[in-house]
């Protein structure tokens, strides 16, 4: 085995421990090329500086652990590559460099694992997505709603279904919607669709009368593109109530039927002898 060689040990450890641990994990997984190169090569040359002061500091106070430490250096030797020149020192101190190189293998394969037990998942979340998607995963984590603008003009609030994927980029926003609107030219929100009026009725038995399943809730979930979004923002009814009280009012004004009005017609029939008269024809127009 060439001395190089023996080094890709620590590279594979350094990879193994950015790629389980869950402060490096969502960033490694997206990575690719040599920018994953240099990340496993960092965490190897780390791994490897924490693997020799640890065995320099057992070997040189631990006389049980010095015996087996000379005991696998003796096992490893015959696998390095024979160099002529070389004396037994030097020979051995690339031996202990193998030695090493594979203890940092192995810290790389188990502190990984440990270190997430004091690595809470949602801090590691946040800190490896973008702004964007760090605010949809705090919105989805806490229940809030949020304000999606698209570039329609068009205006959804709602939940956050489920939590984007902090590995890839999410091609689509989950959202339950609970109002609907849009946006006219100078910018103001125009809420016209009350959601949740429509999952009150549902649940109180009209769901069961048009025959729909038990997860009605489900079938009312949109999947929005998340390159149409233009804006998204925290919603609070009661905020937005503060600028304009009436706007449930308003909402349920404009879902209102319009009232029957009548429909006057005039038929204009000339008589024979050249006089013309007038018959008014009503209807109720619905």
């Amino acid at each position: 085995m060439d001395l190089a060689a023996a080094f890709l040990l620590s590279l594979l450890g350094g990879y193994r421990f950015a790629y389980v641990w869950r402060g490096t994990r969502f960033t490694t997984r997206r990575v690719d090329g040599h920018h994953l190169y240099f990340r496993a090569a960092l965490g190897g040359a780390l791994l490897f500086s924490i693997a020799l002061a640890l065995r320099i500091v057992l070997v040189g106070h631990f006389p049980a652990y010095r015996n087996f430490d000379a005991a696998l250096i003796e096992y490893v030797r015959p696998v390095l590559k024979v160099e002529s020149g070389l004396a037994l020192p030097e020979l051995t101190r690339r031996v202990e460099w193998v030695v090493t190189a594979i203890y940092s293998l192995l810290l790389g394969a188990v502190c990984g694992p440990v270190s997430n037990v004091f690595t809470p998942r949602r801090w590691a979340e946040q800190r490896s997505l973008g702004a964007f998607y760090r605010f949809l995963l705090q919105a989805q984590q806490d229940r809030l709603p949020v304000s999606l603008t698209l570039n329609t003009s068009k205006v959804y609030i709602g939940l956050i279904v489920a939590a984007p994927d902090p590995i890839r980029e999410p091609v689509v926003v989950p959202l339950l919607p609970i109002l609907s609107g849009h946006r006219d030219p100078e910018g103001r929100l125009n809420l016209t669709t009350d959601y949740e009026a429509v999952y009150s009725t549902l649940k109180h038995g009209r769901a069961m009368q048009l025959g729909l399943p038990a997860d009605w809730l489900s079938h009312f979930a949109l999947a929005i593109r998340a390159d149409e979004i233009v804006t998204a923002a925290l919603f609070s009814p009661a905020i937005y109530a503060e600028f304009n009280p009436d706007w449930k009012q308003r909402i349920a004004q404009q879902n209102q039927t319009a009232p029957p009005q009548e429909l006057i017609v005039h038929i204009r029939r000339p008589k024979p002898s050249g006089d013309a008269s007038n018959i008014k024809l009503r209807h109720a127009a619905t």
